[in-house]
């Protein structure tokens, strides 16, 4: 559940006056937002805007301010986005953080589609266990390996966006590891720093 505020304007006509959250006129406009953890909920939400703009022919911004969040849920996202290019134009605009999944989310906005605001930070580093490891030893070998081949598939994504070797993706996601704007740029996450909205 989402414990962003979400502002909210009146607007008045003929008719009387109505009252529209600010979220749901920008998103009408192609405008979304990615600003919680990403799960299930989030992420299907999202979705669900992106294929409705989409089968509509309407651009799509996506605004990212993000911790990051589920691996599955993130891979969801990741997936539809990479699909919805085909169809139409998708900016991916980081306008505060971009940390783990949200990370590569910026990274699969397509190339010269990708974006920081002045400020924005980015952040890698390997998939983790949410809810710790426990159990047999075979049980826990399993999960290491489950999470290991996660951060393979996740390795491979931004190594095919950033044009960086997989074991170069893999050094530098052994440990949290914070990019700038300018040094996301050099990377390859992103493609440009703007400074208008």
């Amino acid at each position: 559940m989402s414990d962003r505020i979400s502002a909210s304007i009146i607007i008045e006509d003929s008719h009387g006056s109505s009252q529209f959250s600010v979220d749901a006129l920008l998103a009408g406009e192609g405008k979304l937002f990615l600003c919680d953890d990403i799960d299930s909920e989030t992420a299907a939400a999202l979705i669900s805007s992106m294929i409705y703009l989409a089968d509509n022919g309407k651009e799509i911004k996506l605004y990212i301010n993000s911790n990051g969040g589920e691996v599955k849920a993130g891979l969801m996202l990741v997936d539809v986005i990479t699909l919805l290019q085909k169809k139409v134009h998708i900016d991916v605009i980081c306008i505060g953080k971009a940390y783990s999944m949200a990370a590569i989310i910026l990274a699969v906005g397509g190339k010269g589609n990708r974006y920081l605001l002045p400020h924005a930070e980015v952040m890698i580093h390997e998939p983790l266990i949410q809810y710790g490891a426990g159990g047999s030893a075979s049980s826990v070998k399993n999960t290491a390996e489950a999470l290991m081949s996660v951060r393979d598939s996740i390795s491979d994504i931004l190594s095919e966006c950033t044009g960086k070797a997989a074991e170069k993706i893999n050094e530098m996601m052994s440990h949290d590891t914070f990019f700038n704007a300018e040094e996301a740029i050099e990377f390859g996450i992103a493609d440009a720093v703007i400074t208008e909205l």
